[in-house]
């Protein structure tokens, strides 16, 4: 059993906190005469608090050692099972559960649980909308359908399923099948004992049942409250509709508080209609291809020296395409980690016939997205560090720890826009802690300029090529404000 995690720990952290117990057994009702389903029980915090006396309960858990010492619960069937695996591979149930549409269903689902990947490549197989690498939308997922209709449900999960490119799925089945009435939004201290990777927690309870554009959904942003969840329940609440959550399943769902502070006057599109958004190479042994000036050296070494005299700044077009017909030779090479806003690169990469051969042709290689190699673009540091940066590149190679934005209309705009709080804002709103992905980058919201404001962008860039960056501070942010 459990052959395909690679980690028994079975990412449960468990940890009775009375204010988010308390607030999910609220939000669950009376459960009196219900029948319930409890996907990974635990320790109990749940089941042993329900407010009424249910027909039937059913817990289940992967770990044995939740079967040690039995809970005391009146009407509690106990099943130990793996919740995923039993949709997976039901060929393999050893424990069957009974074929029941419950009344509700409350859980706190294991976060990450960390599956082979052959097992990944299963559950793609099984379920080929589902994201395979989170277990939490998979528990969702399964529960959910085990509902009758209009049957109630509570979740306590993080809330990376309201922003995530890969989780986008599970807003699609939220919409289709499980209509919420309820989402609470705070950070992950709330546990008490346990502070989790994730940017933030989420508390969310409905129905089964399809979102329709009048639904109303009471929604509680706790992200800056200590304050009691059901205490801001009833002073703090806002509603967003159906209609909100249908039409930006696509991108986002973000909380009504924090989308106030971002306000647009005029039209807006998103970064990915007007630019390409694409991450760069990885050599796959960067130790060997990749390069630094000598004189140059970064504090973080990786790579070896190299003389700039050898790069070869301004490769011919054949030479970009084919490669360098040298034993070695490099060419510029612009690396993740800010920069200033017109820096040179100081980084260089191997460029010759054989190296692009090794790049093509070994596993861990990566020569994706080549035909933006060379192009005049932005670089955007992959890794987060609280803040977004831009910086100009030009006939130079990007790796993977860039994203590279490339758009002939809007460059000199997006120059100064992504450098500017507002798009840092934006971006944190969109996904609060994570890295700076190209599909992330892709939804961030940039206004609608005309011809002519374009045109006043590019001349406060070239006159910040020829002053200097922080010359055109005041500049920048008035023309910035003038926008927006």
């Amino acid at each position: 059993m459990n052959q395909h995690l690679t980690d028994k720990s079975f990412q449960g952290y468990f940890t009775d906190a009375e204010d988010l117990r308390n607030t999910m057994i609220h939000l669950l009702g009376d459960v009196s005469e219900q029948t319930i389903l409890e996907p990974c029980f635990g320790e109990g915090a749940f089941i042993k608090n329900l407010l009424g006396t249910p027909s039937q309960i059913d817990a289940i858990d992967i770990d044995e050692s939740h079967f040690k010492n039995h809970l005391t619960v009146n009407n509690c069937n106990y099943y130990h099972l793996d919740y995923i695996d039993y949709f997976v591979r039901p060929d393999n149930r050893n424990n069957l559960l009974p074929e029941l549409a419950y009344d509700s269903t409350i859980c706190n689902p294991p976060y990450g649980l960390k599956f082979t990947k052959d097992y990944r490549k299963l559950i793609k197989k099984s379920f080929p909308n589902t994201y395979a690498k989170e277990s939490y939308a998979l528990f969702f997922y399964f529960a959910i359908q085990q509902l009758k209709k209009d049957g109630r449900y509570v979740f306590i999960i993080p809330d990376t399923f309201m922003t995530s490119t890969h989780l986008r799925y599970m807003r699609d089945f939220i919409i289709a099948e499980a209509k919420p009435t309820h989402v609470f939004q705070f950070k992950s201290k709330r546990f008490g004992s346990v502070n989790f990777g994730y940017g933030n927690m989420c508390i969310i309870a409905g129905n089964r049942a399809a979102t329709t554009r009048e639904s109303e959904v009471v929604w509680v942003d706790a992200v800056s409250s200590d304050q009691p969840l059901l205490d801001l329940l009833a002073h703090e609440k806002k509603l967003v509709t159906g209609e909100y959550l249908i039409n930006n399943a696509q991108d986002a769902w973000i909380s009504p508080t924090r989308s106030e502070q971002i306000k647009f006057s005029r039209e807006t599109v998103s970064l990915g209609e007007i630019a390409e958004c694409r991450t760069g190479i990885y050599t796959g042994n960067n130790q060997m291809f990749c390069g630094y000036d000598v004189n140059k050296p970064p504090k973080r070494v990786n790579g070896h020296p190299v003389n700039w005299d050898d790069v070869t700044i301004h490769p011919s077009d054949r030479q970009r395409k084919t490669g360098i017909d040298k034993n070695v030779a490099y060419v510029p090479f612009v690396r993740g980690g800010h920069r200033k806003v017109f820096e040179s690169a100081n980084s260089c990469i191997r460029w010759d016939i054989d190296a692009i051969a090794f790049y093509d042709n070994d596993k861990k290689a990566r020569l994706q997205n080549r035909d933006f190699y060379f192009r005049t673009g932005l670089a955007i540091p992959m890794v987060t560090s609280g803040r977004l940066s831009a910086s100009e590149m030009k006939d130079s190679i990007f790796d993977q720890g860039v994203v590279g934005v490339f758009s002939d209309v809007y460059h000199d705009f997006l120059l100064i826009y992504l450098n500017d709080p507002f798009a840092t804002k934006q971006k944190s709103l969109i996904a609060p802690g994570a890295n700076n992905s190209a599909n992330y980058l892709k939804k961030i919201k940039v206004p609608a300029l005309s011809d002519k404001e374009l045109d006043q962008a590019s001349k406060i860039v070239n006159q910040a090529r020829e002053t200097g960056w922080y010359e055109t501070k005041k500049m920048r942010e008035e023309f910035i404000a003038s926008v927006l």
